[in-house]
């Protein structure tokens, strides 16, 4: 019994440690390793804010801020362990995530670029306790070279340095309400995805001059079900119930009209932080240490990722056979004939029938 509640409490106390370090960097730690700085060659940073939140505060109580942040804040955690990357840090409401470090993966720009499309659609979930509406908030990203190491002893953390954060930082302040602003650098690793980008033009960005930048409105081989790591609802519930000019509806169809815009029908989508997490994979996901590559059930990708089967578009030969079976008995089903039709069998009864005849002939004679 004693060692059974020391191994829950050792992995209570990992778990607390992995959430506030990277699991190589803390484990170096644990072991009294020292952790050495680490240079990469290609990150994707991503930064976000809440807009107008210097009012919300002034005319807010200090618990309701808390709390804000926290749903806030929850909802953006739980979207981290959905596409596998990285939270540095919070400061205020500004929210810090970076993807390909401290396990390099080629896919840091997608994965990061998907985390910003949930976070837009999360922060819908949240409500401003001021006009009791929809928070708003503006997320920037940019890919290029960092540092990335352990800064101090006491509560130490794992910081990131060089002009690429000063970039994505400039990103979210010159970003728009709602949208999902990207640098040249992010479009390059991002061009010939799956991602539907637009051009937003040249702007002049504090201390960097002009810049050519673009937002991310959308992913093309993503449902928003797949972005915000929820199971794939059931297609029906999900397709829109807009009557066909050419027939009326019955009422079956009046009652699950009704059925899909009730509320609790909607709660599905409120209730993310609690409801079950899928996470997205990626072709380069078994390369991330510490995660699992392939949960049960997780079979939605996007960006060039390896698909699951789709057994509505695709069904295995397995499931047809099982759906429609063959027609043709199965001694005659040409699947299940053998390579060369049974020339071992007709042989030697074609020689027994000589020699029978024979021996008749003999006994005439």
């Amino acid at each position: 019994m004693m060692s059974e509640a020391l191994q829950e409490e050792q992995k209570r106390t990992d778990m607390l440690l992995y959430s506030m370090l990277p699991r190589q960097v803390a484990n170096k730690l644990r072991e009294g390793r020292k952790v050495e700085a680490g240079e990469y060659d290609e990150v994707t940073i991503l930064f976000s804010d809440i807009v107008t939140f210097t009012n919300i505060c002034a005319m807010c109580k200090p618990i309701q801020i808390v709390q804000l942040l926290n749903e806030m804040y929850l909802r953006f955690d739980r979207l981290t362990t959905v596409h596998d990357v990285y939270k540095v840090e919070t400061i205020g409401d500004a929210y810090m995530v970076v993807g390909g470090l401290p396990v390099p993966v080629k896919s840091h720009a997608e994965r990061v670029a998907n985390m910003g499309l949930g976070m837009q659609m999360a922060a819908g979930h949240v409500k401003s306790p001021v006009t009791g509406k929809p928070i708003q908030i503006r997320v920037g990203i940019h890919t290029g070279p960092v540092v990335a190491g352990v800064v101090g002893e006491k509560m130490p953390r794992y910081c990131l340095f060089g002009d690429t954060v000063n970039t994505a930082s400039r990103m979210e302040s010159h970003g728009v309400p709602g949208k999902v602003h990207i640098s040249p650098a992010t479009y390059k690793a991002l061009r010939g995805k799956s991602f539907i980008i637009k051009e937003r033009g040249e702007i002049n960005v504090k201390g960097k001059g002009p810049m050519y930048t673009y937002y991310v409105v959308g992913n093309g081989e993503a449902t928003e079900d797949m972005l915000m790591g929820r199971p794939q609802r059931n297609r029906r519930a999900s397709r829109s119930i807009t009557p066909s000019p050419a027939r009326g509806r019955g009422a079956g169809e009046e009652k699950e009209e009704q059925q899909l815009k009730s509320p609790a029908s909607e709660k599905v989508k409120e209730d993310e932080p609690e409801s079950e997490m899928v996470v997205m994979l990626y072709k380069d996901s078994h390369e991330v240490s510490g995660q699992q590559a392939n949960p049960p059930g997780s079979t939605k990708t996007c960006n060039g990722v390896d698909k699951g089967v789709d057994k509505a578009k695709k069904p295995s030969k397995s499931a047809d056979s099982k759906s429609k079976p063959s027609t043709l008995p199965q001694e005659d089903d040409p699947v299940n004939l053998p390579a060369d039709p049974r020339p071992t069998k007709t042989k030697p009864k074609n020689k027994r029938k000589k020699e029978k005849t024979q021996s008749k002939l003999c006994v005439i004679l």
